[in-house]
């Protein structure tokens, strides 16, 4: 797969959340041995459409930015993957594998409220555009949560 033409197309289509959200041909399967639901492989999406694009593509942090700011103006589904797309992101720069750095105070913020709204939601099932159902997304978003409170003194709840 040609990430990078790909990247183009969605930028030029004005995609980029569908690559977030793994809709249609942008979605990155995920391998049959993980034991959790997801709508694409989150950290193989993060890695090669936007950490490794860097030098390719001008302002693809802020493509990136721009296409997770939509996904939080979506429904509990988008949410839920924006959780994701946090995670994966504090994994990533933990790795020191990040080609950029997220605002992990701006963004948990706006997470909270976010999550805070679908809560009812998210407590229960949630449906990806692939089909999929993630059973209780809640437990993981607290599992995270308090990482985070103890890592960085941060909080999406």
């Amino acid at each position: 797969m040609n990430y990078y033409e790909l990247m183009q197309e969605a930028i030029r289509k004005n995609e980029v959340i569908k690559i977030l959200k793994g809709e249609g041909k942008y979605e990155i399967l995920v391998s049959e041995f993980t034991s959790d639901v997801f709508p694409t492989d989150i950290n193989s999406v993060l890695v090669n459409f936007f950490y490794k694009q860097k030098q390719a593509i001008n302002g693809i942090d802020l493509i990136f930015d721009n296409a997770y700011n939509q996904l939080l103006c979506g429904g509990a589904s988008d949410v839920y993957i924006a959780v994701l797309y946090f995670d994966a992101c504090i994994f990533q720069e933990e790795l020191k594998k990040n080609t950029f750095i997220i605002d992990k105070n701006d963004i948990s913020n706006k997470l909270r409220g976010k999550i805070l709204q679908y809560e009812k939601e998210l407590k229960g099932n949630i449906q990806f555009s692939n089909g999929m159902i993630k059973k209780n997304p809640w437990n993981t978003i607290i599992n995270f949560n308090k990482y985070y409170q103890m890592e960085y003194n941060i909080s999406i709840v």
